[in-house]
């Protein structure tokens, strides 16, 4: 049997670390874009109850505001 001497390098590491890196700041950048289009999808739906008030404010019946 033939013992082969592995040596460790630090490129591999780097490697590692660097996809470490890439793969959270993807993680990141996923979680921000879902808060931002949560957070748009609440305001439309802010700015149609509003709406809604005002049009009934003003007397004006439109039978799909009366669900």
């Amino acid at each position: 049997m033939v013992e082969q001497l592995v040596k460790s390098t630090r490129s591999g590491w780097r490697f590692l670390a660097l996809g470490a890196a890439v793969s959270t700041a993807c993680a990141a950048l996923l979680l921000l874009r879902r808060q931002r289009s949560v957070a748009r999808e609440l305001d439309a739906y802010e700015e149609w109850w509003r709406r809604r008030d005002h049009i009934r404010a003003n007397g004006d019946h439109n039978p799909q505001l009366f669900v």
